[in-house]
């Protein structure tokens, strides 16, 4: 009578699905033994001299916003406040017009996303309706501060 051949042995497709169901196992287990790293959650207190225009901001990457709480100071008539970044000498770049309100989310871009890291500045400027019309400041900074970790 010849002899069983590899394939046909039961205790080699035991094995096999012993270490299929580790191997299984183990790829489940993984990420929860070592989780993603949570994305930052950066702060800023932004204000000025000379201005009562004061807002709190966090941004969260995970989310990819900033939220603004607005603390005091007011727009006036015809006017809008507009958020900046500044990185380092760079010139500042719009993250938008600043919804009315006591707090407001803004989405941002994925190009200011790269950038926005601790030590970038947020800063307020007043800009006619809509923003600012050039792209760059074009009104006062009336509040400012950089970015920290939480």
């Amino acid at each position: 009578e010849p002899r069983a051949g590899l394939w046909s042995s039961l205790a080699f497709w035991r094995g096999l699905a012993a270490a299929s169901v580790a191997a299984l196992a183990i790829y489940i287990a993984v990420p929860y033994l070592n989780p993603p790293a949570e994305p930052p959650r950066l702060i800023a207190s932004l204000a000025a001299d000379g201005s009562d225009v004061r807002y709190l901001a966090v941004y969260d990457a995970a989310r990819r916003e900033v939220g603004l709480s607005h603390v005091s100071g007011e727009r006036a008539a015809g006017k809008d406040f507009e958020l900046w970044m500044i990185e380092g000498k760079n010139a500042p770049v719009s993250m938008g017009v600043i919804p009315a309100g006591q707090t407001a989310r803004m989405t941002i871009s994925p190009a200011v996303q790269e950038k926005l890291a601790q030590g970038a500045v947020l800063a307020v400027s007043l800009e006619p309706t809509g923003g600012s019309p050039t792209g760059q400041p074009t009104g006062p900074v009336v509040a400012a501060g950089d970015l920290k970790s939480t």
